[in-house]
């Protein structure tokens, strides 16, 4: 089994988990060779054309808006903040050497400040208004999307792969839920091989 070379090559999610698994995995830590073919970690959000495109692309900003250095900050504080709770901690020992430095001292609390508003209209309930420009307002959609999942519970659901060469996250659509590797073949059998081949160098010194 390949894995995705690219997060859209990924399909039947939800349309708001979609958003936030594509969003996420533009950063891809993935390092390591499967089926003879080699995977090499980037960021497909490097500079402000990088982001505008990818923003355009996924119908979050409206042709002729400028993205600058300021909103790539912006997208990067969230992207990190999103893969942060995301992260599964390696606490077993297929992922022993993962350790908790993985992530770069991402983990904790991120208060992410977008101007929302809430706009009550009569016969139609509450909704959520963001008063900014195009490319922060298209940054805020993605951030509202984590909102959306956490209430009607699909959140849990998406993960990120404790493998530490790998880090890809992943939505988990098994029927228990409990899914700990983004494929248990790959980045599963992967660690666990590594895991046996530690505890065998520590018994033969």
């Amino acid at each position: 089994m390949l894995p995705p070379a690219r997060p859209e090559d990924v399909t039947g999610l939800p349309p708001g988990i979609a958003l936030l698994h594509q969003f996420a995995n533009t950063e891809d830590r993935r390092g390591f060779t499967t089926h003879g073919r080699r995977l090499e970690a980037h960021d497909a959000l490097a500079t402000p054309a990088d982001l505008e495109r990818w923003l355009r692309e996924h119908d979050l900003l409206p042709p002729g808006v400028e993205v600058g250095q300021a909103h790539l900050t912006r997208a990067h504080t969230l992207r990190a903040a999103l893969r942060a709770s995301l992260r599964q901690d390696a606490d077993d020992d297929a992922g022993a050497d993962s350790g908790g430095s993985a992530q770069g001292g991402e983990g904790g609390t991120v208060l992410l400040d977008f101007p929302f508003a809430v706009r009550l209209t009569a016969g139609h309930g509450a909704d959520l208004v963001v008063s900014a420009d195009p490319a922060t307002t298209a940054l805020a959609r993605i951030a509202m999307a984590a909102l959306t999942a956490t209430a009607d519970g699909t959140w849990h659901r998406l993960r990120m792969c404790p493998a530490p060469d790998c880090q890809w996250v992943f939505y988990d659509q098994s029927r228990p839920g409990r899914a700990r590797w983004c494929s248990p073949r790959l980045c599963g059998n992967r660690m666990k091989t590594q895991a046996y081949r530690r505890r065998s160098t520590a018994g033969n010194p």
